[in-house]
C-alpha cells in the first residue's frame, strides 16, 4: 500500500478518490490519538479532519517505503500539538467526555488520576504513551511515526512511563 502511494505522490497524479482510499484504514487510530492527546474533547474531530486536509496538501512530500499510517499519525500528533497550544484551549469549557457519559457522569479516581497526570506531560511524551498504549503501536511504528530509531522509541516511552509513575501519585496526594 505505502509503494503505491509513494510512487504516484512523488508523479503529484494522487486522485483524492485514492488518497481517500488509502487513509480510510488508518483513521480509527488517528481519531483514537487525537482523543487522547485532546482528552477526549471535540476537537479531537477538528484535528483529524484537519490533518486529513494537511495530508492531501502534502502529498508530495510522502516518502515511498514510509508507512502511510507512520505518515499520517505524525501529521495528527502536529495537528494536536497546535489545537493545544490556542489560546482558547485553556478558556472553552465543554461538555462531558464519553468516560464520564458512560460512567453515569462521574469517571473512575483511577481514569481522573491518569487523565491528571497524562495532561501535566510534555507533548512528546504524551504522545510516545498514546501511540504505545492508547493505539497499540509496535515500537518499530512509533518510531517510523517519529522519525526515529526502534530503541530511541523504547528510550522514550521508558522515561515517560517512569515521568508518569511519578505524577499519579502527586495526584492521589492532592486528595
Amino acid at each position: 500500500m505505502s509503494a503505491a502511494v509513494g510512487s504516484t505522490a512523488h508523479s503529484g497524479a494522487v486522485d483524492q478518490s485514492r488518497f481517500v482510499a488509502l487513509l480510510e484504514p488508518v483513521l480509527p487510530r488517528a481519531s483514537r490519538l487525537a482523543r487522547v492527546m485532546l482528552d477526549g474533547r471535540p476537537e479531537a474531530e477538528d484535528a483529524v479532519q484537519e490533518a486529513v486536509v494537511s495530508a492531501w496538501r502534502h502529498i508530495g512530500s510522502y516518502e515511498a517505503g514510509r508507512p502511510i499510517e507512520a505518515w499520517f499519525l505524525a501529521i495528527v500528533a502536529n495537528q494536536c500539538r497546535m489545537h493545544r497550544r490556542n489560546k482558547w484551549w485553556s478558556v472553552i469549557k465543554l461538555g462531558r467526555s464519553r468516560d464520564e457519559a458512560v460512567s453515569g457522569g462521574q469517571p473512575s479516581a483511577a481514569v481522573t488520576d491518569l487523565r491528571l497526570a497524562l495532561r501535566r506531560m510534555p507533548h512528546d511524551q504524551r504522545l510516545v504513551l498514546a501511540l504505545r498504549y492508547y493505539i497499540d503501536l509496535p515500537f518499530d511504528a512509533i518510531g517510523q511515526t517519529l522519525g526515529i530509531s526502534r530503541d530511541a522509541a523504547k528510550s522514550r516511552t521508558s522515561r515517560a512511563l517512569k515521568r508518569l509513575r511519578i505524577e499519579i501519585p502527586k495526584e492521589l496526594g492532592d486528595d
